[in-house]
């Protein structure tokens, strides 16, 4: 396992200087947000260049493209083509996408098919390539669950279809139930944390992943059992909304948890 981070964390600077933070401590790699200004639109190859380059003095992989291609979209066969054009550029084996535009109790059959059968397409293409898809357990989508993702997964049939798990609900969470169910088809982890208010009870607050409710040490050692050996990544940082100091606090305590826990749980 491989500890990274979501250069989404950084939306609020440019790719460049999130790629200098990324590098300073001490990640392994990184996943390109794919919206501007950190991925313009189309497929600009001196910014991907560009970007390529730093991130390698910085020391670091991409991995991972960050990208919003869904089969919902009218411009979605354009939209994937491009998300292809673009991993190759940078290097990248996984394309992050997203499933659909209902949760899996709101969509009926004819979005499970149509979803299913442009994923499968677009995996086919991807897989051509040396391409994984991973599409994102997001609310909003049908992999919001474990079960909505499996069902699709298994009416796609694409072997390099998998998954970019993310806890659903912090309040309720079950990992040990959704690895059980989903970990062999997991490809990238998206890892962030919440604490319940001691203000305002029943309300969720951001908290460092080491200090919030879901355990990802233990998240981590179900997924080391099943061989899982992909990068684990921060998505959004506490406290950037405070300051840029407590936001860089958080990276460095993200980071050092991280690189701990994967270090731990690899070729266990």
């Amino acid at each position: 396992m491989k500890a990274g981070i979501a250069t989404i964390a950084f939306r609020n600077y440019d790719v460049f200087t999130a790629l200098d933070m990324a590098g300073q401590v001490g990640f392994a790699g990184v996943e390109i947000w794919g919206k501007p200004p950190h991925t313009p639109e189309g497929v600009d190859e001196e910014h991907l260049r560009r970007i390529k380059d730093r991130a390698r003095s910085n020391g670091l992989k991409i991995p991972i493209f960050g990208s919003y291609v869904n089969p919902s979209w009218p411009e979605f066969e354009e939209k994937s083509a491009q998300a292809i054009k673009i991993a190759g550029r940078l290097a990248a084996k996984i394309i992050r996408i997203w499933a659909g535009n209902k949760e899996p109790h709101e969509a009926d059959e004819s979005l499970w098919i149509q979803t299913a059968k442009a994923l499968k397409e677009f995996a086919l293409r991807a897989e051509d390539n040396g391409l994984t898809l991973a599409a994102e357990m997001h609310s909003g989508t049908l992999c919001l669950t474990p079960e909505g993702a499996m069902r699709l997964l298994e009416m796609a049939d694409a072997p390099n279809l998998k998954l970019n798990y993310q806890v659903g609900d912090f309040a309720d969470s079950n990992v040990e139930r959704d690895i059980a169910m989903i970990g062999d088809h997991i490809a990238m982890i998206h890892a962030q944390n919440f604490k319940f208010s001691s203000c305002r009870p029943g309300t969720l607050i951001r908290s460092l992943i080491s200090e919030g409710l879901v355990n990802y040490d233990t998240v981590l050692s179900a997924l080391a059992k099943r061989g899982f050996d992909g990068y684990v990544e921060v998505e959004f940082l506490k406290d950037e909304e405070i300051s840029e100091d407590a936001m860089l606090d958080s990276l460095k305590k993200d980071a050092q948890y991280l690189l701990e826990l994967t270090a731990k749980h690899t070729n266990r």
